[in-house]
C-alpha cells in the first residue's frame, strides 16, 4: 500500500483550510492536486511498474495498493509527476476515460495534447496583511519532463506470501514553498504556469524535492 500523507501546516490537506506560512502570510487552500507516476518496486535487475500513474486531490482517498509476487526487492520509488514516456505529445483519449491520465481523470490537470500534464497544482488566496484579508491570489502550476521529481528509497526487503507492506510518501506543502535554497514569498512571487514563469517553477519544484520524503510503514 502507499499512502500519500500530506500535510497543510501540519493539518489535513483540505479546500478551505488556511494556515501560516513561513513569512507569516496566512494561505487559503482552494486547490491542491498532484500526479504520482512511475510507481515501482526496484530489484537487482530492475523494476517491475506497479502504476503508470495515480492522482491525488486534497480530501480524497489518499492510499492505493497493489499485489505483488512473493520475493525479495531492492527498493521502491514514486515520480512527483507524469513519467515522460506519458506526458508530452500524448493524448488522453488513449486511455480509459476514468483513468488518471484519460480524459475525465486529467481534469484539470492536463494543458493540452502537447505541452502535457499538470504535475502538480497548489491554488488559492493569501492574505498578507497580517488580518484575515484573502484577496491576493497564488497559483503554482508545475509541468514539464523536467521537472519529474524521483522520491527513492534503497531498503532491502522479503515479501512473503500473503504479507502486507506499506510505504508513505510524506510532506508539508508549505515546505514546497520555503524547502528550497531561494524560499518563495507568495506576496511577490505568486503564480507560475511553468512556462510563463520557469524560474520560479524551478524554485517550487526544489522545494518539492527537499521535502517531500518516502519511507515504509509497519
Amino acid at each position: 500500500t502507499l499512502s500519500a500523507d500530506f500535510t497543510l501546516g501540519g493539518d489535513s490537506v483540505l479546500v478551505g483550510r488556511t494556515a501560516l506560512d513561513a513569512n507569516g502570510d496566512r494561505l487559503r487552500l482552494e486547490t491542491f492536486a498532484l500526479y504520482l507516476g512511475g510507481i515501482e518496486l526496484l530489484t537487482d535487475t530492475g523494476a517491475v511498474r506497479l502504476s503508470d500513474a495515480e492522482r491525488w486531490d486534497a480530501g480524497n482517498p489518499n492510499n492505493w495498493t497493489y499485489d505483488v509476487r512473493p520475493g525479495v526487492y531492492e527498493g521502491f520509488r514514486v515520480h512527483l509527476g507524469v513519467p515522460a514516456e506519458f506526458n508530452t505529445d500524448t493524448d488522453p483519449t488513449i486511455w480509459p476515460n476514468d483513468h488518471p491520465l484519460g480524459v475525465s481523470g486529467s481534469a484539470g490537470l492536463f494543458w493540452s495534447w502537447n505541452t502535457g500534464y499538470i504535475f502538480s497544482k497548489f491554488d488559492g488566496k493569501a492574505d498578507t496583511t497580517g488580518g484575515n484579508d484573502f484577496t491576493h491570489p497564488y497559483a503554482y502550476h508545475i509541468g514539464g519532463d523536467a521537472n519529474l521529481i524521483e522520491v527513492r528509497l534503497d531498503d532491502p526487503w522479503v515479501v512473503n506470501p500473503c504479507s502486507r507492506h506499506g510505504f508513505s510518501l510524506a510532506g508539508d506543502i508549505l515546505d514546497f514553498l520555503s524547502g528550497g535554497d531561494d524560499p518563495i514569498d507568495v506576496a511577490i512571487d505568486n503564480v507560475t504556469h511553468t512556462g510563463d514563469n520557469p524560474a520560479l517553477a524551478a524554485r517550487y519544484v526544489q522545494g518539492q524535492r527537499n521535502t517531500v520524503t518516502l519511507t515504509r510503514t509497519p
